[in-house]
């Protein structure tokens, strides 16, 4: 054992090319329904997943590997029963409560597709998603219900709308006894197939609304071979689940843990306080953690933990990543991808020396890499270009966007719209974004979506969102708006921009900075130059109104 890290077996993990040579060479099961119930077999009565902070005692708090493949063939029945195929578009808008990864894996078993939905969206984020992704059903939280009535025309039949904890007197379908309706036998009359789709993933981009990502079984399998190549040698029995569902992080991490044979311990939302008191509580070794988590001080009874290994999509300097690592007794890796090829570069646990903020590591195992120009030719090393990713299982193209598809590929390589370099070590570095989406608090924002949901607000002109540095949420939201001719801020006051911003936007896209400009500087095609406003001051919070301390700047 590493004296700095007295729980990882760090010398058991192979070298980093035979390790790649050893995943690569593994088959892959036809389905993810396969695959589940071929580890059920294997695993039996050894606990998969726990919901540790469920009041309630339902019988899927808690289930072995066995009962939990019981539970998802029961499911994928019902909802075959209910007229759910293979091929179907399935949305579900559910927190991480226990029905949420039994009704993904359901679908995946019956060959349907799902379209995850953020529990924090607006009538008007659901329309979107349901009415772009052609979703036939949405599986949806009764705290939800109040959304409905604004759908629009993306409103679904009720009995579409397959509702958890569903009030009696409700006309929708209610998703438990979907459950109980379903056959413990049942087999789907059509398997799906490794390269069918399994999932489409919605993501914030530079073209506005946000865009589905069309995700097959490969991805999925792929995603977790690559996540847990170095985990499997480190004997990891626990490992722990704090990310929303809705997004990749919860489905990716709930796949390490099924990949790994272990037990997932469940956290009903991430929360950075609670993190590692709960970490220690379940005696986890292993999750994937946030850039705020790491940064915190720790109390002496939670640097006493029984962690292995942290992921994390954040760099740091030696002397930072240094102290973390000593606070949290295990060795911390970056890792870089995103949700169109998920795991893409990596951090070898054996490339402690190659610590610093921008090193995102060597390429993963089935990806390649390239730095390109802007004609979608490789640049030298040393010298700076866009990370274009290609692979099996990559994303299979954006759901019904073929401007987007058009200019996201140079032919099989995807444009990550990121810019990075390689040294002459063979080892990657990120260098910044290049589309305009603001990263906060590990949530991605369209810039151009919140400047449309502004526009729509009578009075505002023009708008345009850009970044604002944060120590605490990595960046913050702030919009700078010219108003129309002859109103001034007191008829458009901050609180009636929040407002309206509120009512159109999930909460973490709602600007926190708003600043009123009499002009923007713009471009020959009457654009506004962004990166002429995020340069125009030291601070950009100066002048501005700042919603969270409600004072101006």
């Amino acid at each position: 054992m590493n004296q700095m890290y007295p729980n990882t077996p760090v010398s058991a993990v192979p070298p980093t090319d035979v390790l790649h040579r050893l995943i690569e060479s593994e088959p892959f099961h036809a389905n993810i329904g396969t695959f589940l119930s071929h580890t059920a077999a294997r695993l039996g009565d050894k606990t998969a997943l726990v919901f540790f902070e469920e009041l309630e005692a339902t019988p899927d708090r808690s289930l072995s590997y066995a009962a939990l493949d019981a539970r998802v063939t029961r499911l994928a029945s019902g909802f075959h029963k209910l007229g759910i195929r293979k091929g179907d578009h399935v949305g579900v808008m559910l927190p991480n409560i226990p029905p949420c990864p039994l009704t993904w894996l359901a679908l995946l078993r019956l060959g349907a597709v799902m379209v995850p939905v953020n529990v924090r969206y607006t009538a008007r984020e659901l329309a979107y998603v349901l009415s772009d992704s052609d979703a036939k059903w949405l599986v949806m939280h009764v705290g939800a219900l109040s959304l409905l009535d604004e759908l629009g025309n993306a409103r679904l039949p009720d009995s579409h709308f397959i509702v958890v904890d569903r009030p009696t007197s409700a006309p929708f379908t209610d998703w438990r006894t979907v459950m109980d309706s379903g056959e413990p036998g049942f087999t789907p009359p059509v398997q799906p197939a490794l390269d069918d789709l399994a999932t489409i993933q919605y993501t914030s981009g530079t073209t506005g609304f946000p865009k589905g990502v069309m995700l097959a079984h490969r991805h999925w399998f792929t995603f977790a071979k690559i996540g847990t190549a170095e985990l499997r040698w480190l004997g990891i029995e626990r490992t722990f689940l704090a990310h929303p569902f809705y997004y990749m992080a919860g489905q990716a991490v709930f796949l390490f843990g099924l990949h790994l044979g272990a037990t997932i311990s469940i956290a009903p939302q991430l929360s950075i306080r609670r993190f590692m008191p709960w970490m220690r509580e379940t005696r986890s070794q292993y999750t994937l953690v946030t850039n705020a988590i790491l940064k915190q001080q720790l109390p002496p009874e939670d640097q006493k933990n029984d962690a292995r290994f942290f992921h994390v999509s954040a760099g740091y300097t030696r002397e930072v990543q240094t102290e973390i690592e000593r606070q949290f007794g295990a060795p911390v890796r970056n890792l870089y991808g995103m949700t169109e090829n998920g795991i893409a570069i990596y951090v070898p646990l054996a490339a402690a020396e190659k610590i610093g903020p921008a090193f995102v590591g060597v390429v993963a195992p089935f990806r390649e890499v390239m730095l390109a120009d802007g004609d979608g030719k490789p640049v030298p090393d040393g010298e700076v270009g866009e990370i274009c990713v290609r692979g099996p299982g990559i994303l299979q193209g954006y759901y019904k966007k073929p401007e987007a598809n058009r200019d996201s590929f140079f032919g099989e390589w995807h444009r990550s719209g990121d810019r990075g370099r390689r040294d002459e070590d063979g080892y990657y570095h990120f260098l910044g974004r290049t589309k305009d989406v603001i990263r906060r608090n590990n949530e991605n924002i369209s810039g151009i979506e919140v400047e449309t949901v502004l526009l729509g607000l009578k009075g505002i002109e023009r708008a345009a969102a850009i970044p604002v540095p944060d120590d605490r949420k990595g960046e913050e939201l702030k919009v700078c708006v010219v108003l129309n001719s002859g109103l001034t801020k007191d008829d458009l006051p901050p609180e009636t921009i929040i407002a309206h911003c509120t009512k159109n936007l999930a909460a973490f896209k709602v600007p926190r900075f708003i600043e009123y400009r009499s002009e923007m500087p713009l471009t020959a095609s009457d654009k506004v130059e962004k990166h002429k406003l995020m340069k125009e001051k030291p601070d950009l919070r100066a002048g501005a109104y700042d919603r969270e301390d409600k004072v101006w700047r």
